[in-house]
């Protein structure tokens, strides 16, 4: 099994997280591709029912988490889910002129991604579940690449490609698919590797790849979390 997959307890929450944001899409307009087709009556039952559905599936995640209904992000989901039943409620017509809708779905997206953020970075807490999602986000970067970003020999990149134990540079494997967790949401693979190698002010005209190597990974994560997540990947400085 992949080690993306992290344990079964872990790879049935982003299952469950991934199952809440498919259901929060069908729920703002008519369910048909020509909406003006389906009778009034007949697009409130479905709507009725979609949102049965999430309500189900928030309850079935927030159930699941660790802290379970506790958790903070799991109370604003059930907070914006009463926000989007009195939206439903207040549009009979199925029409969401206002747009109230859209926003809590808006809402609900913003909280889930947190969710899902939260859940990966705790699976890439493991170094073998680390490199494997390194190595599948920059897939076709070149070994050379991708050895000078994870601090060991394109041998031993050859060596994790064939799915040997990582025993070395584990940290530093963690950090940087967290780093990537944010990066990719914004950056191509290639633009990824350049954001490393691209000096910044917010570190002293030093790159990320030189505040590692300087610092260690350890002193250099916090101020690179905060500019992968601050900078949403842009290289100007």
């Amino acid at each position: 099994m992949s080690a993306l997959a992290g344990t079964p307890a872990e790879g049935q929450l982003r299952h469950k997280a991934e199952h809440v944001r498919e259901l929060i899409g069908p729920l703002r307009e008519r369910p048909s591709a020509h909406p003006a087709e389906v009778d009034t009556d007949t697009a409130r039952a479905i709507r009725a029912e979609a949102y049965s559905r999430l309500e189900d599936a928030i309850l079935d995640l927030s159930n699941a988490l660790p802290q379970g209904t506790e958790d903070y992000d799991a109370r604003k989901l059930f907070e914006f889910l009463v926000g989007l039943r009195r939206a439903i409620d207040a549009d009979p017509e199925v029409q969401d002129a206002a747009g109230d809708v859209e926003l809590h779905q808006l809402m609900m997206r913003d909280v889930l991604a947190r969710i899902e953020r939260r859940l990966l970075h705790d699976e890439l807490d493991d170094p073998r579940a680390a490199v494997d999602f390194v190595l599948a986000t920059l897939k076709r970067i070149p070994a050379g690449d991708l050895a000078r970003l994870l601090g060991v020999s394109t041998k031993t990149i050859g060596a994790w490609r064939a799915g040997r134990p990582v025993t070395r540079n584990g940290e530093r494997a963690v950090v940087l698919a967290q780093l990537l967790s944010y990066l990719r949401q914004s950056l191509t693979p290639l633009g990824i590797v350049l954001w490393f190698d691209a000096e910044r002010d917010q570190l002293d005209g030093r790159t990320p790849l030189q505040l590692i190597e300087e610092r260690g990974v350890a002193s250099a994560h916090a101020p690179l979390v905060a500019l992968a997540r601050g900078s949403r990947g842009q290289l100007a400085g």
